[in-house]
């Protein structure tokens, strides 16, 4: 069998493996887009904080949930209480954050598989 028969052979079956991947992809795109708009990232600081006594020795203390506002033109650090735990449905930045990179390097994998799937198209003339 040469060359170019096995190529033409191979391509299709490449192919449909690259749409089904494609497919795959997208819907598990989906599912991540619909849980990041569930998501509402808080700007909730966490923050250890001196006590100021003279003789403390177990400053700084906390972490303890510091939300930054603003007052009167100026940023000012609002404390939120010690047993303070986000509403329903807020999460950390951080953790959304992390989501979104990891949706963003989804979207990334399909512009590649993309591009890809273009490429095998020419290749077979479709």
């Amino acid at each position: 069998m040469d060359r170019l028969t096995r190529l033409y052979t191979h391509l299709p079956h490449r192919l449909e493996a690259l749409i089904r991947e494609v497919d795959h992809l997208e819907a598990r795109m989906a599912r991540e887009r619909k849980a990041l708009e569930a998501l509402v990232p808080m700007p909730v600081h966490w923050r250890t904080v001196r006590c100021g006594k003279e003789r403390c020795t177990r400053c700084p203390h906390g972490p303890y949930p510091y939300l930054r506002v603003k007052r009167d033109g100026k940023w000012r650090w609002q404390y939120l209480g010690k047993g303070w735990q986000p509403p329903e449905g807020f999460t950390r930045a951080g953790e959304f954050r992390r989501r979104l990179a990891h949706y963003h390097s989804l979207v990334r994998r399909l512009v590649e598989l993309k591009e890809r799937l273009r490429l095998l198209e020419r290749e077979l003339g479709v």
